[in-house]
């Protein structure tokens, strides 16, 4: 091997090192786009808050989130984020009036809980997102099931935290701060 590259000449020496040095940079680069811990530019550019919320037994939890309150944080939420990163995230969507619209989570690299809440932050319903769906997400249409907020959590947030629509879930709307 070591007479094969001392017959190389200075020419080819080089380019086999910037071949080299490319397959790797390639390599790289690949990994780094499919990063399980891949932030988008979208999430990173969420504020970051803090909210509670009292389960069914009456416990008060204190939930770091992001807080997504345009409509481009909004549609983006986890999209294009890693599965470590949506491990690791809450986002608590915010409208400025009651809505009905349904969310839709293609390009969500992993199963999401989300969770809609009206304006005094009684929960209306939540939803289990799947991996790869083209369906949307949100409460059967209707006055009685707008929401004004709307958690989005990693798969099993809700079940683990005992949070269900027909249990007295509270979100406390008046604890939201903005850190």
């Amino acid at each position: 091997m070591s007479t094969m590259i001392s017959r190389l000449t200075l020419k080819h020496r080089i380019m086999l090192v910037a071949g080299l040095l490319f397959v790797l940079l390639l390599s790289w680069y690949i990994i780094s786009l499919n990063s399980d811990t891949r932030i988008s530019r979208e999430l990173k550019a969420m504020p970051q808050g803090s909210i509670q919320i009292t389960n069914d037994e009456g416990r008060n939890i204190t939930l770091q989130v992001r807080i997504a309150d345009t409509n481009e944080a909004r549609t983006a939420h986890f999209k294009k984020s890693g599965v470590q990163t949506i491990q690791d995230n809450i986002i608590l969507m915010t409208y400025t009036s009651d809505m009905s619209t349904r969310h839709n989570v293609q390009n969500v690299k992993a199963p999401l809980d989300m969770g809609f809440f009206r304006a005094d932050g009684t929960l209306v319903n939540t939803a289990a997102t799947q991996v790869g769906s083209s369906a949307t997400y949100g409460p059967i249409t209707g006055t009685e099931n707008r929401y004004r907020y709307v958690i989005v959590a990693p798969e099993g947030f809700f079940q683990k935290n005992g949070i269900t629509a027909n249990g007295g879930a509270l979100l406390q709307v008046s604890t939201l701060r903005r850190l």
